[in-house]
C-alpha cells in the first residue's frame, strides 16, 4: 500500500502541484499539522491500529486546498485530477506519519518534554530580535497562523525528531559516484527528434452524406437533444420602486418636522483649502519654510526641499474635524496666507491656508430635497410592504392586473417565449431589469394557467403576473431540426474517422510498415521535431508524454490522444548525445542535485522498510475517489 502511494509523485499533475502543496508542508517543518481527534467518525487510513478518521483527514485536506489556492490567481479552476493528485498527498503523508509513529512505539523511542521545549525554544522564528530570548506571543502567533494548538506543534516536532532518527541520519551523506553523475548529465541533456503525424477530425473529409434513414434513426435516438422545451406566455404588472416611492411619498409635515430634529446637521462648517509639506528632519523643514515666506511656489518648494508629499502637497478642501488632532487647531486658527512649522507626531509640516470658505446655516428649502431622499430611502421597505399588500388584496378582492395597475398609474404587459430555464429575450424595454433575473421565470411557472400570483418584491420593483397560455414541451419536426442533426452527424462521423485514421496507422506499424509509408496511403503528412530535451515539448504533447517518449525504443510508434479526437502518432527519429565535458563546479551541481533525488528515493524506501509488515488500510471511497 505504501509503494502505491509512492507512485503518486511520478504523475505529471503531482509534479505540477507539489510545489504548491509543499508550501504548506514545508511551513510545518516538514509535516503537516496532526490532530489526535477523539471523534468517533469512520476511517480512512488505517496502519496496524492507528486510525484516522474521516473528519481528521478532511481537515487536512482542506489545508492543503486553501494552500494552493493562496498560490494561485482568483480564476484558477481546480480540476479534478489536481484534487486526485492532491488527495493522494495527504494520504501518502498520513500513511508515512502513522508509520513513523507506529515504528517510534515498537522501538520505545521517547523525547523528554525537556529536550522538545529546549528545540522549541532556539527556533529562530520564535526569538525575540531585541533579547534573543524565545517569545511566547511570537510562538502564539505563529501557531495561529498555521492553525495549530501547541499540542499538535509538540507532536509535529517529535515526529520531526524521529524522522531525523530513523529515516534521515539513515541517507543524510550519500555520495554520488562521478561515473553516475556524469551519466545522469549526459541523459538529462540528451536531445531527440521524432517523426509524428497529427491526425484531427478539422482535416478529415467525409466521403457521403446522412442519409434520410440516417436522419429519422438520429432523431429517435437522441430526442432529447430536440426537445423544445415548455413555453409560457404572461401578463405582467410590474411596478417600479420610484412609482411605489412616489406613491407612498413622505410628506411636507414629515419633511418639516425631519429638519426641525435635525437642523445642525445640515449646516456647513467652515472648510479650508490647506497646503502642507510633510519632513522627518526639523532643519529641512524650517529651510522649506523660509523658502515660501521668501516667496517660492508652495508645491516647487516641497519639491526641491524633497518633502515626504512632494507629488502632493495639500490636503484639499477640508473641515476641522477631518484633519488630525495635531493639525486641526492651528490650522484653523492661522490666517491666510501665512505658513507656519507646526510638530505633528513625529514629523515637521510646513502648513500655509490657500482659501477660507466660511461656514453657512441652511435653510429649510435648501435641504428640502436632501430630505426628501433620506426619509423615502428609509420608507421604501414600508413602502414596498404596503405595495405589495395593496396589490394583493385588490386581486383577492376579484380585480384583474389591469384594474389593479391603475392604483399605480401603470398598465400590465404581455410577454411570450418564457421559458424555465432561459431570460426572456423579447421583453419591453421597461421589463428589461425584471426579465433578466430568473427569478421571474420561477414566478411565472409557479402558477397555473389564469391565476394570478401574489405580488412579488425584486431589485427595482414590484411585479404580479397571470399566465396567460403555456405551450407544452414538444418534439419540432424532424425537417425543423434536420440541420442540426446533419451538423450533429458530421462532428460523430469525423470524429469516429478520425480515430479509426489514427488506429490502422498504428496497426500498420505494428506490423511492420513505416510511419511515412502508412500517412501517406492515407494523404496525412509527416513532420520531423527539431532536437528537444526532456523539459520540451512539440506538437501539444504533454511533459508526461516526452518523458514516455524518451524511454520509447528506436522503432516503435507511439499514439497519444488529446481533447476533441486529436491524435498525434509518434516515432523516435535521431538522437544527440550531450558531447561536452563537465568542469569542477557543473559536475558538482549535478552530484548535489542527484543526492537529492536519490537521498529522497532511499528515505522513502526506509519508510517502506519500516512499513513491512503492518497492516496498512485505506478507504479511498471515504478519501473522496469515485473509483
Amino acid at each position: 500500500m505504501i509503494s502505491k502511494l509512492a507512485k503518486a509523485h511520478e504523475s505529471w499533475v503531482f509534479k505540477i502541484i507539489s510545489a504548491a502543496v509543499a508550501v504548506s508542508f514545508v511551513s510545518l517543518f516538514g509535516v503537516t499539522g496532526y490532530i489526535d481527534s477523539a471523534s468517533q467518525n469512520q476511517t480512512v487510513v488505517d496502519v496496524d491500529g492507528k486510525k484516522t478518521t474521516q473528519s481528521e483527514f478532511s481537515y487536512r485536506l482542506q489545508k492543503e486546498l486553501n494552500a494552493l489556492k493562496n498560490l494561485t490567481s482568483d480564476d484558477f479552476e481546480l480540476t479534478d485530477d489536481m484534487r486526485n493528485a492532491i488527495t493522494e498527498g495527504v494520504l501518502r503523508q498520513i500513511v508515512d506519519e502513522s508509520v513513523l509513529d507506529q515504528t517510534m512505539a515498537e522501538n520505545d523511542i521517547y523525547f523528554p518534554k525537556a529536550y522538545v521545549q529546549q528545540i522549541i525554544f532556539s527556533q529562530p522564528e520564535f526569538i525575540n530580535p531585541a533579547n534573543g530570548q524565545f517569545n511566547p506571543e511570537i510562538f502564539k502567533r505563529y501557531l495561529s497562523s498555521a492553525g495549530l494548538s501547541e499540542d499538535e506543534y509538540v507532536a509535529m516536532v517529535k515526529r520531526l525528531m524521529a524522522r531525523k532518527m530513523l529515516v534521515t541520519d539513515l541517507v543524510e551523506g550519500f555520495g554520488v559516484p562521478e561515473a553516475l553523475s556524469r551519466a545522469i548529465h549526459k541523459m538529462d541533456n540528451q536531445r531527440k527528434s521524432f517523426k509524428y503525424v497529427t491526425v484531427s477530425p478539422a482535416d478529415v473529409r467525409i466521403e457521403r452524406k446522412i442519409s434520410d434513414d440516417e436522419v429519422k434513426q438520429y432523431f429517435e435516438d437522441f430526442s432529447e437533444n430536440f426537445m423544445i422545451p415548455e413555453t409560457r406566455e404572461a401578463e405582467v404588472l410590474f411596478v417600479p420602486n420610484e412609482t411605489v416611492l412616489k406613491k407612498y411619498a413622505a410628506s411636507d409635515e414629515m419633511v418639516a418636522d425631519y429638519y426641525k430634529q435635525h437642523e445642525k446637521e445640515f449646516d456647513l462648517p467652515e472648510k479650508r483649502e490647506v497646503l502642507q509639506m510633510v519632513f522627518t528632519d526639523k532643519a529641512q523643514a524650517e529651510k522649506a519654510l523660509n523658502e515660501v515666506k521668501g516667496g517660492k511656489d508652495f508645491a516647487a518648494a516641497a519639491k526641491d526641499m524633497q518633502a515626504e508629499n512632494a507629488d502632493e502637497p495639500t490636503l484639499g478642501l477640508v473641515a476641522q474635524d477631518e484633519l488630525a488632532e495635531d493639525l486641526a487647531y492651528d490650522t484653523f486658527e492661522m490666517p491666510l496666507n501665512e505658513p507656519r512649522l507646526l510638530q505633528v507626531a513625529d514629523t515637521w509640516q510646513v502648513v500655509s491656508v490657500k482659501q477660507i470658505v466660511p461656514a453657512k446655516k441652511m435653510t429649510f428649502e435648501e435641504v428640502k430635497p436632501q430630505i426628501e431622499e433620506i426619509l423615502n430611502n428609509d420608507n421604501l421597505y414600508d413602502a414596498l410592504r404596503d405595495a405589495r399588500a395593496e396589490i394583493d388584496d385588490a386581486v383577492n378582492g376579484g380585480k384583474d392586473l389591469a384594474e389593479t395597475g391603475k392604483m399605480f398609474g401603470i398598465e400590465p404587459v404581455r410577454i411570450s417565449g418564457i421559458s424555465e430555464t432561459a431570460p426572456v429575450e423579447n421583453a419591453p424595454a421597461q421589463l428589461k431589469s425584471l426579465t433578466t433575473s430568473l427569478d421571474f421565470n420561477e414566478l411565472v411557472f409557479s402558477y397555473g394557467l389564469n391565476e394570478i400570483s401574489s405580488a412579488e418584491e425584486f431589485d427595482d420593483g414590484i411585479a404580479a403576473i397571470r399566465v396567460t397560455a403555456v405551450k407544452d414541451a414538444h418534439l419540432p419536426e424532424i425537417d425543423e431540426v434536420k440541420d442540426k442533426i446533419t451538423a450533429m452527424w458530421e462532428v460523430q462521423e469525423k470524429d469516429a474517422l478520425a480515430k479509426e485514421t489514427a488506429d490502422n496507422i498504428i496497426a500498420d506499424a505494428e506490423n511492420g510498415e513505416q510511419l511515412a509509408d502508412a500517412a501517406k496511403a492515407r494523404n496525412l503528412e509527416v513532420f520531423r521535431s527539431e532536437p528537444i530535451n526532456r523539459n520540451e515539448t512539440f506538437a501539444g504533447l504533454s511533459a508526461q508524454e516526452i518523458n514516455d517518449l524518451f524511454v520509447t525504443e528506436d522503432g516503435a510508434v507511439k499514439l497519444y490522444e488529446h481533447p476533441g479526437n486529436n491524435f498525434v502518432i509518434v516515432t523516435p527519429y535521431e538522437t544527440v548525445n550531450y558531447a561536452d565535458e563537465l568542469d569542477k563546479n557543473a559536475l558538482a551541481e549535478v552530484k548535489t542535485r542527484a543526492a537529492v533525488s536519490m537521498g529522497s528515493d532511499m528515505a522513502q524506501s526506509a519508510l517502506n522498510a519500516y512499513a513491512e509488515g503492518m497492516d496498512i488500510k485505506i478507504d479511498y471511497k471515504r478519501a473522496g475517489f469515485s473509483e
